[in-house]
Parts: C-alpha cells; structure tokens; sequence
C-alpha cells in the first residue's frame, strides 16, 4: 500500500492517500492546564479564550518556552507534536507517511519536525519542498514562480523545469498571510454591521467569534457572487448586511501588492488552490496559472510508493521528475511585454471613470486620481506621442507596465499600468468606434 501523504502548512494540515484528502486540521491550539485542543474545535473558540490560544507554533516552530507553558504544553514543538498526532490518530495511523513541507523551513525546524515525527511513532519515508511537488504533476518546461498564502506568512518558490522540476531561490513575505488578512475582512465586516444594522459584532467576544467562523463561507460565495447578504444571530435578533466583492477585494488589495511587487515578469505565476480562492486574487494577478486542489498529493504520489525506513537524516527533497502530460504551459509576462502594443490607448481607465490621453498629458496620482497637472501626488505621466501612449515615471517612482519596468515605456489598450508601492491599477483602452469593421 502506497504511504500517506501529509502537507505541512501553518494554515491548516492536510493528510491524503491517493490524492485522496483522509484527515484535514486548520493550525491552532489552545491550553487548558493539563489538556490541550488542536484544529478546528480550537480555531470555533480562539477568540473566546485568547490569553490560551496559539497559532504560531508551525511558523515558528521551536523550543522556545511559552508564554504561559504548563506540563501539557512547555514549547511550540509540543503543540506541533499534539495537532500531528491527532491528524495521524483522526487518519487511522498510515504505515508510511510522506512529508510535504513548505520552503521557509529552516534546517533546524526540519530536524525537529523529524522528531516530533518519531515521537508520534510514524514511518517518515520522504520529505519534499511542497512548491516542487505541487507543479510535478501539473506543469510543463519553463520558469515560473509558485505562490502560497500561510497563515503568517506568503512563500514565493522559483521553479525551473525542464525534465524535472529544481527548486531555485525561495522568497518569504512575513507578515501576509490570512491570520492578519482576515483581521482585516472582520473588521470591514463589522463595520458594514454597524453601518446598515447598527450592530457592532466586534463589541462581543461571542460575535467576533461568529465573524471569523464564518469568513471561510463568506469569501467562498464572494468568488462568484457581486454581492451577498450576509447575517449573524444575537440573543434572539438577526442582524442582517449586504457585502460586495469590489469591497473585499479592496481590503485585500494590499496584501495583494504585497505579493505582487515581489514576483519577477520574467516568470509564469502558479497560485496555490487555497491563495487563488480569495475573491480577486488572480484577477489581480493577471495570467496567474492555478494549481489544482490536490496537486501537492499528485507530485508526491511517486515518493508515496519507496519502502525507504524511518530516518532521522532524511533529507528534504528539491527536485522531482516533471510531468510529461502537463496541464499548464508556461507563458512568460516579459515576452508579452516587450512586444509593441496591438491596439493604440485612447484613454486610462482608473476606478470607473476613464481620462482620455493627449499630447499634453495626464498624470497618474498614488491615489488612484488622475489629473490635468501635476502635483504632490503625482508618481507618472501618461500623454499620446508620434509611437503611441507613453509613460514616465515622476517624483522618483517605480512603474511597471504589465509587472515589468523597463526603459521602454509605449504602453497599448489591454496593458497594466501599476506604480511601485502604490496600490490602484491603471488600465489603458481603446475607445471603439461601434461601427467600425
């Protein structure tokens, strides 16, 4: 029987055999003297018990006394040992079990998660990068970046694959995950509440709670719905809101810069099934390739198979044989980019208003405004000249057009204009004649 497979990420533990998911556990603990709950039952209570709660302990899983430790609980390692456990235990105790970490463990958290593995008393047979598996099974040759969201952090893995898939440099974003993402989203929530029911849900340990529960749900209609309506339920009233998906995307907007302004042009982006679910994301992230839900289960599936024993000196894996039936290709933005543009701006779209383009051009504002004159705001300059539209940078800002900077400044309609460091997006058009051919 092929070995279980366990993806290791401070948001949530996943356990699959044959790409089928057998155990999930989102990461979080709480201590309660000598007992300890992991998963979702604590996750449904954090807020209720936050002097008890912990989930930092995968992101930075160490040895380090807690803050509060007890006999139950002395360090993050005991946490991590606790959640792997009862994965291991809710799974009904694979034989073999292979490893898929993420690339922002240390050599020393991967030592001590080797560990915490015998001490769970399971038969580790492998241990892989999770971005190299996640694209074995699904990409074709090329350079690209994958791009997973954690829950205090976002890693950028370079992946260069030709007959295999090598794992290149490894960039960590701290500080953009969904725990300081969704803080963010309760509170807009809270305030749409507030606004339209006159109920402040976060005056309520109980109700802030009920908010974060529900977020997952929420986000999930938002995909493919403009707007819901969205209610909670406070001693025997119902309080009722309506929240678009413009809104939430443009709360997320800055973690999505975040993200943005650390990838290359020179690369195809791959997004993690769970990063692409936020409403807004990938169109954000224009010619972002998504990875399928179970795709990390599908690169390891040929690990899953060796009869390779438990060893403390396993070594993590950073290469693995490429697909040979890929369902994504590479398309590298740069290429795209230097190509001269098809089709003549007429005007830049900002918001929902569009500013039409001339010789005597428009200025770009970090406001998302756009405006005859300069002024302090000001971070480019956008006009129409004899080889088309062109934009230069002003005030010693960085812009980008389709996520390149280069000396080369002629943008055309369907381009994307963005400034280094500011949030909106400027998007050129074309205004078309309805009876042209």
């Amino acid at each position: 029987m092929s070995a279980a497979i366990i993806e290791l990420n401070d948001h949530e533990i996943r356990l699959a055999r044959d790409t089928a998911v057998l155990a999930r556990s989102p990461s979080g603990a709480i201590i309660r003297g000598n007992t300890i709950e992991v998963g979702e039952q604590a996750i449904a209570q954090a807020l209720l018990n936050p002097r008890e709660y912990h989930n930092r302990y995968w992101y930075q899983l160490d040895q380090a006394p807690l803050r509060r430790a007890t006999r139950a609980a002395r360090h993050h390692a005991d946490l991590a040992f606790r959640q792997l456990e009862q994965l291991y235990r809710d799974a009904g105790k694979p034989e073999t079990v292979v490893f898929a970490v993420p690339g922002g463990f240390s050599k020393a958290q991967l030592a001590l998660l080797l560990g915490i593995v015998e001490a769970c008393h399971m038969r580790a047979v492998a241990l892989v990068d999770a971005a190299v598996a996640s694209a074995a099974a699904q990409v074709g040759p090329g350079r690209y970046q994958h791009i997973d969201m954690q829950l205090h952090r976002t890693v950028v893995t370079e992946l260069n694959i030709g007959a295999t898939v090598e794992r290149g440099q490894v960039d960590i974003i701290d500080g953009v995950g969904f725990d300081k993402l969704t803080d963010r989203l309760v509170a807009f929530v809270a305030d749409q509440f507030l606004a339209q029911s006159r109920f402040d849900p976060l005056h309520q340990a109980g109700t802030e709670q009920l908010l974060h529960n529900e977020m997952p749900l929420w986000l999930d209609l938002l995909n493919t719905q403009r707007e819901i309506k969205v209610h909670l339920d406070f001693r025997g009233s119902r309080f009722e809101a309506r929240i678009a998906r413009e809104e939430i995307v443009g709360v997320a907007e800055a973690s999505y810069r975040s993200i943005h302004d650390r990838l290359s042009a020179n690369a195809t982006w791959l997004a993690s099934s769970r990063l692409a679910s936020l409403p807004g994301f990938v169109d954000y992230h224009r010619g972002c390739a998504v990875l399928g839900d179970t795709a990390v289960f599908e690169g390891a599936a040929a690990l899953a198979q060796t009869e390779t024993p438990t060893a403390s000196g396993l070594s993590l894996i950073a290469s693995l044989p490429a697909s040979t039936s890929p369902t994504i290709t590479s398309t590298p933005r740069a290429a795209a980019s230097r190509a001269a543009p098809s089709l003549i701006a007429t005007h830049i779209v900002s918001g929902a208003r569009a500013f039409p383009l001339s010789a005597d051009g428009i200025y770009l504002n970090t406001d998302g405004s756009i405006s005859s004159t300069a002024n302090a705001r000001t971070v480019a300059q956008a006009k129409l000249t004899g080889n088309g539209a062109v934009i230069s940078a002003e005030n010693g800002a960085t812009v980008r057009v389709n996520g390149l900077v280069t000396a080369d400044s002629v943008f055309g309609a369907g381009d994307e204009i963005t400034i280094e460091g500011a949030a909106p997006v400027y998007l050129p058009v074309c205004l078309a004649n309805p009876d042209a051919a």
